[in-house]
């Protein structure tokens, strides 16, 4: 996936370089990405929500196959309280991959303190990143699967 990035960035640049007539070829977006991030062990989430409070987490991500292949770093900023046990969070997510890149992530997430349904699911958006996520675009699926622990499938556009 990321040596067909490389070299479609790689095309681009030199078209742009040598002032090659008419329009540029379009930059392929990355292949589809799915992560599980885990927060079970570091998050802050308040147990009594106030306006304007935030709460931050990190935790390791893996791949399909259980493999750590990075660090998630997220904060969130409380904009709506419903009641004592549910609130409304504008949440950023930084997922640091052990090669360096990084990839952005942003959601409005309706959390409930003790949420008895799962899986649930929240809708994010990729804004951007760097290395290989440089300029992405595109949307998430956050599946949570039970406290602290959620599915991410990422489709770039």
């Amino acid at each position: 996936m990321k040596r067909r990035i490389a070299a479609t960035l790689a095309t681009a640049s030199l078209a742009g370089a040598i002032g090659l007539a008419g329009a540029a070829p379009a930059l392929a977006a990355p292949d589809p990405l799915s992560f599980t991030v885990d927060f079970t062990k570091n998050t802050s989430i308040p147990q009594v929500p106030n306006l304007g409070g935030g709460f931050a987490g990190n935790g390791p991500v893996f791949d399909d196959s259980g493999q750590r292949i990075g660090t998630v770093y997220d904060t969130c900023g409380i904009d709506a309280v419903k009641n004592f046990t549910s609130f409304e969070a504008l949440c950023q997510a930084y997922v640091v991959f052990n090669d360096g890149d990084r990839l952005d992530l942003s959601t409005q997430a309706n959390i409930e303190l003790n949420p008895l349904n799962y899986p649930y699911t929240i809708k994010g958006v990729v804004r951007g990143g760097t290395g290989w996520y440089a300029g992405a675009q595109g949307e998430a699926t956050i599946t949570a699967q039970k406290p602290g622990v959620y599915d991410v499938d990422v489709k770039f556009k």
